[in-house]
């Protein structure tokens, strides 16, 4: 928008049609009577003062740009705005009149400040997934037997990071993964599912819905790969009679909180020799029965049947979970 005032009296002489869209209020309205005083009228209180500062400044011959922020009488919202000012200078050289550009800057401040926020995630994240990345890399190279052994348990631990984070990239301002888009996400990363959810030998059962903290999120699928991966090389899903049951729900936490229990549970297959027993006793169950409780302030229980393995893990969920009230019932996910 446009406008021009007197120098003398710092009345609007001029606005252009834009005024009425971003101020929300008719020209003919605001120039009629002491149009300073309306324009006042309309900032909001905390910004008169500088407003009216940078109006002096252009009157006395600078060229100045601020912003302030107005409420519209049409709808009572409040706007930010940015202006330019400056003096408009007769044949003498004398200050005659001010001449003012000036836009809503609302949404673009909201977009800046989104675009912080953003910048200040991602940086959190990074450091995060380094960690991650760095940890895992030193148990992986620490638990192999040979250069080839350590590039094959990297790249498939690495793909898990992946996935998971690919979830995180996609996720809208304030959001969350949830435990069955986990869940699902890694098991299809396996090929034991696939894109209808689907597989053989394999059960879900739990709500869906129920948001993860994003702090948790890299470290459980961890876990989860971890789980998958030894099932499919020693395990339920290492032969075509065995069974994966996989099964989640809400339970009471303490003081009132909800928290969130998985059931892992492999079945009709006989647990393998030595060899598999024996990877079973690896980085992935250290993870589980460790990394999770301290990372994640989870409770786990591992334990090697005759069927096969049971693992439980319970741990808190997102605070939009966290609160009282009933617990949603299981349903086939």
């Amino acid at each position: 928008m446009l406008w021009i005032r007197d120098a003398d009296t710092l009345q609007w002489t001029y606005l252009s049609p834009a005024f009425e869209n971003i101020y929300g209020l008719s020209r003919d309205e605001a120039l009629r009577g002491d149009t300073m005083r309306n324009w006042l009228d309309l900032v909001v209180p905390e910004d008169r003062d500088r407003a009216r500062a940078e109006i002096e400044k252009a009157r006395a011959g600078e060229r100045v740009t601020f912003e302030y922020r107005i409420t519209r009488p049409s709808d009572g919202e409040v706007r930010l705005l940015r202006n330019t000012d400056f003096p408009i200078r007769d044949k003498n050289g004398r200050v005659a009149r001010i001449g003012g550009v000036g836009h809503d800057a609302t949404d673009e401040q909201a977009a800046a400040e989104r675009l912080h926020v953003l910048v200040l995630e991602l940086q959190h994240r990074t450091r995060n997934l380094m960690g991650v990345v760095q940890s895992v890399t030193n148990r992986t190279l620490e638990g192999s037997t040979s250069l080839e052994d350590f590039g094959g348990r990297i790249r498939d631990r690495l793909g898990a990071l992946a996935r998971v984070n690919g979830l995180l990239s996609r996720l809208s301002e304030g959001d969350r993964i949830t435990f069955d888009e986990l869940i699902r996400t890694e098991l299809k990363g396996h090929g034991v599912i696939d894109g209808h959810d689907h597989g053989p030998q394999v059960s879900l059962r739990g709500p869906r819905g129920l948001r993860l903290r994003s702090s948790q999120v890299q470290t459980l699928a961890l876990g989860l790969h971890e789980l998958a991966t030894n099932a499919l090389k020693y395990g339920a899903l290492s032969r075509p009679e065995g069974r994966l049951d996989i099964a989640w729900a809400l339970v009471p936490g303490p003081e009132g909180t909800r928290r969130l229990r998985v059931e892992w549970r492999e079945s009709g297959v006989a647990l393998a020799g030595p060899e598999g027993a024996g990877a079973r006793h690896g980085y992935g169950r250290e993870l589980i029965e460790r990394a999770l409780p301290y990372q994640l302030q989870a409770e786990t229980a591992y334990e090697l049947t005759p069927q096969g393995v049971r693992c439980t893990i319970t741990l808190p969920l997102s605070s939009n979970h966290a609160g009282k009230g009933p617990l949603p019932q299981d349903e086939d996910a």
